[in-house]
Parts: C-alpha cells; sequence; structure tokens
C-alpha cells in the first residue's frame, strides 16, 4: 500500500529536519517540492511537533520557525505506514553516523513496536540493502518471521550451505549488520548475515510452527550480545583491566560498549577493571582487539593465552612482508 499525500510529506520533512535543523513554513524552495500553499506546509510542522517532543517551535521576529533539537523516534511515522521497512535504511545510510548515536537500543524497540515478533535492534540503522535481490530477501524473511513460515536458506561464506527447512526466529540488526536467527532441521540455533544469503526459498508445503516451540530461543536473543553468542552455552566471565589512557570510557557511568560489561574498580594508577561475559572467545576478543594495546586480559588464563598467540600471529604477518 503506497503512502499517502500527506504521510510522505511527513516523512519528507522528517527527513529535511535531520540535514538542516530548522524549517521555516515559508520557505520558497520547500513550497514548490511538496507544491503546497505555507498555510498547509505550516499544518504539516505543527502535526509534527504534537507528534515528537524534540521538535519546537521558536520565533524569529514576527514570524515561527520549526527546529529540531533530538532524533530519536524520528522515523516512527514513516515505520508504522510503510510496508517495505528496507526504504527506511536505505535513507538512512546517506546521512552521517553521528546522527544515529542519539538511537538508542529503547527507541528502536519503540518504532518497531507493531513488529516486535519480527525484529529486534542491537545497534543503529547503517547497513545499506540497495540490491533488488537482498530487497527481497528481506521481506521475505520478513513474512516468514511474522508469519511462523519455513522457509530454505541458500547461505554462501567461501563455500554454499543450504538449510532446509529452517525456522526463521527473528531479524536482528547488530554489529552493523542484519542478520536472520532461525533453528535448521535439527533445531540447532544459528546466525546468517543476510549479505551472505544468495536466495530463499519458500516451502511447498503450507505448515507453520507454532510460537510456544521457539520461545526459549526467542528469550535467549533478549540478552544476545552479537553474532558470536552462542546457544545454550555456559558462559565464563573475563576480567579485563583498561589502561589509564582509555579508562574514562570505561568508568562505572559510562556507556557499556558490550551488554554484559560490568564495572568492577578503578585501580590507584587509573586503570579500571571490568568484567565480560563470553560463550567462545570470539564473542569478545575482537571487542579487546579494537583497543589494542590499552585493553589487557587478565583472567582467565586460558583466555589472555588465546589472544597472546593471536596476535603473535598478527605481529608474524607484518614480519612476512618486511
Amino acid at each position: 500500500m503506497a503512502l499517502d499525500k500527506k504521510t510522505t510529506a511527513l516523512f519528507k520533512l522528517m527527513e529535511r529536519f535531520l540535514i538542516e535543523k530548522e524549517i521555516r513554513p515559508y520557505d520558497e524552495t520547500i513550497l514548490v517540492e511538496f507544491g503546497c500553499s505555507s498555510k498547509t506546509l505550516e499544518r504539516y510542522l505543527k502535526e509534527i511537533e504534537s507528534l515528537y517532543d524534540h521538535i519546537i517551535t521558536i520565533k524569529e521576529s514576527r514570524k515561527k520557525i520549526w527546529k529540531l533539537v533530538s532524533v530519536s523516534d524520528i522515523f516512527e511515522e514513516f515505520i508504522k505506514n510503510s510496508q517495505d521497512l528496507s526504504q527506511l535504511f536505505l535513507m538512512a545510510q546517506g546521512f552521517d553516523s553521528s546522527i544515529f548515536q542519539e538511537l538508542e537500543k529503547g527507541t528502536l524497540s519503540k518504532i518497531a513496536k507493531n513488529d516486535e515478533q519480527v525484529f529486534l535492534f542491537k545497534n543503529f540503522i547503517m547497513e545499506e540493502l540497495q540490491s533488488t535481490k537482498t530487497k527481497e530477501i528481506f521481506k521475505n524473511l520478513k513474512v516468514a518471521t511474522k508469519n511462523h513460515e519455513y522457509r530454505d536458506i541458500y547461505y554462501h561464506y567461501n563455500k554454499e550451505i543450504v538449510y532446509k527447512n529452517i525456522k526463521p526466529l527473528k531479524l536482528i540488526f547488530m554489529d552493523n549488520n542484519w542478520y536472520i536467527a532461525f533453528l535448521n532441521e535439527e533445531n540447532k540455533f544459528l546466525f546468517s548475515r543476510l549479505s551472505f544469503i544468495e536466495k530463499i526459498k519458500k516451502r511447498a508445503s503450507q505448515n507453520t510452527y507454532q510460537k510456544k516451540d521457539i520461545k526459549p530461543y526467542l528469550d535467549f536473543l533478549k540478552n544476545v550480545q552479537n553474532a558470536m553468542t552462542l546457544y545454550d552455552v555456559k558462559a565464563k566471565v573475563a576480567t579485563v583491566k583498561a589502561t589509564p589512557h582509555i579508562a574514562k570510557y570505561f568508568e562505572k557511568n559510562m556507556k557499556k560498549f558490550l551488554p554484559s560489561q560490568t564495572f568492577k574498580e578503578k585501580l590507584p594508577d587509573g586503570s579500571i577493571l571490568f568484567t565480560l561475559n563470553y560463550t567462545q572467545e570470539l564473542e569478545i576478543l575482537p571487542f579487546i582487539q579494537k583497543w589494542l594495546p590499552d585493553l589487557v586480559i587478565v583472567a582467565p588464563k586460558e583466555l589472555k593465552e588465546a589472544y597472546v598467540e593471536k596476535l603473535k600471529t598478527t605481529l608474524g604477518h607484518y614480519d612476512a612482508i618486511s
């Protein structure tokens, strides 16, 4: 179903707010683009202001202008009215990524409330869905997830793997990529990145699976840390030290980088000790490596040794080309 003229205009105005921050109802460029009068444009702006607390009216001489003071919840109107959510993500990739740092997980959960059984946002919406094939895969999986329908996934990463008769659980946006979480025929929990999916086939049978059969997996997804988190594996605890150089980012009241991140103490030299939960090394080692050399694994010993071996391998690669 196509968006009506008014909703389209509201969305275009919200998009413009992200770029210009201020909109004047007598702006000739907008009036020509929208093909409307100044009164109509002012009415649209008043409606947006009534919907979003972060859009306010301020006076400029004797005239009013509307100003964006925060971007959280800006896409709610579009999501409520669009049948093709991927268009939002295409629009999103054109903006400065810093804009989306204001979109917290709580906000993304709110704007997706009408499709909460389909989507789970773990990060900001920055991955492109440009190709027709990717859009079709996205839409196909959205329908399958919402209706609890089986699918066949043709996945290619180094080699093609075909997952037959899978149960889609959630479309998940995390680590700046789209994933589908699903159960294979043996009920093994898996993640597949959408950009590595070649095609999706609908099963000839119209049978569906019951939501009660996947509830434990949906509960698990609420606390999943990233695509490397393993299902039904008891988490271990790593103790990590942030050197004084970066310690401020790991203070007690700072925003967490990973859901399991827990502040422990500040040491006399200014370092910070914190812990991370992990089900396998790959779940946290890439994060620690991003902060090289200022995050140091204190415990457990086997994780520290595994990380040291990776560092040695990295240095070996550099030695080979020197």
